[in-house]
């Protein structure tokens, strides 16, 4: 004897694929410039001999993504039929989305990075050079242009130091430095010093918004 809502089940079901399993792989700058072979699990459940008719198991999986330089955030990867059994249908497909993870220092802005630097008064009135690290751990050291200061605020692009782009990976974007200069919050100096002091500063040109 038939069992219909077996029957019906069964014909519901025949090559139906089961809604897709979404995974979220996290990702560092770093790994987007350098690239990495990357080994995740998740679970996914499973049809079994032992599972009375239409139960299923749930079981640990592993795959292997090859995060290669130029890849972003929200770069998706479809492994087909590699998700959720169903009795009866297809195995769901599994999407791997590439999820770029806070970093303590820089920011990303498309191809670009971003990161900001501290400096204190006299360093930037003196123009000293002004020591960087790139996202790739490089050294840089960063110039004002002669006879100018760094002033809170400024901003310095260096080429060729941010994210490899998609099309072109040899190609990279830049890397933004914003300068932030620390006042100190006294200064100790005679009367005489802090006169001359003003007397040489006042010799600088300043440009001060309209009031």
């Amino acid at each position: 004897e038939c069992d219909a809502f077996e029957v019906y089940h069964r014909v519901a079901f025949a090559n139906r694929k089961h809604p897709e399993l979404k995974v979220d792989l996290g990702v560092t700058i770093e790994d987007l410039i350098n690239g990495y072979v990357a080994t995740f699990e998740f679970e996914r459940l499973v049809c079994t001999t032992t599972s009375p008719a239409g139960e299923r198991q749930p079981e640990k999986c592993q795959l292997q993504i090859d995060v290669v330089p130029g890849m972003r955030g929200g770069t998706q990867f479809i492994f087909e039929c590699e998700g959720d059994e169903m009795p009866g249908g297809i195995p769901s497909d599994v999407v791997v989305t590439l999820v770029l993870e806070p970093h303590p220092r820089f920011v990303v802005a498309g191809d670009d990075v971003g990161t900001e630097v501290h400096m204190s008064l006299s360093d930037a009135l003196t123009a000293a050079p002004l020591p960087v690290v790139s996202p790739t751990g490089t050294n840089l050291s960063l110039l004002a242009p002669q006879g100018t200061v760094f002033g809170p605020g400024t901003v310095f692009r260096c080429a060729g130091e941010g994210l490899p782009l998609a099309h072109d990976p040899a190609q990279r974007g830049g890397l933004f430095v914003r300068v932030h200069v620390h006042f100190p919050e006294s200064l100790p100096l005679a009367p005489s010093d802090l006169s001359a002091l003003r007397a040489m500063l006042a010799r600088a040109p300043v440009k001060l918004p309209p009031t």
